[in-house]
């Protein structure tokens, strides 16, 4: 009898630092950089926010972001920016520093068709 307390006791134990560690907050830092055809470049102003919330931040001048708030492991962090595809990031326990690289998206930019007739107005005139 004593000996299953015991065991019971450890257990519990046991669930509560494995519970402990699982909700750990994680302070997040990165980088968030862009890839052409040719080359990779720092990407300042990118959008990092986690996913399904308005928590966010963006990268400053040298292409790097510090989280506002601590994250919990399983959080998903969102990187966005024009021209670039969008990328998902899960957060690890040992998620401290990302160095996040967007794939650049290949839509092209549609501009208006090319057209020799003038453009009138189906307004009516104001006196």
């Amino acid at each position: 009898m004593k000996n299953s307390r015991l065991s019971f006791v450890a257990f519990l134990m046991l669930c509560f630092l494995s519970a402990t560690i699982n909700a750990q907050d994680i302070q997040v830092k990165g980088i968030v950089k862009g890839k052409s055809d040719s080359m990779i470049e720092i990407l300042s102003g990118a959008n990092v926010y986690i996913k399904g919330t308005t928590i966010a931040t963006s990268t400053n001048k040298r292409g790097e972001f510090t989280f506002p708030r601590k994250l919990k492991a399983g959080d998903v962090l969102v990187f966005s920016f024009l021209g670039y595809l969008k990328k998902q990031v899960r957060i690890r326990p040992n998620s401290t520093y990302l160095n996040v690289i967007l794939e650049e998206d290949d839509n092209e930019i549609l501009g208006a068709p090319m057209s020799a007739k003038r453009f009138k107005s189906k307004r009516n005139k104001q006196k």
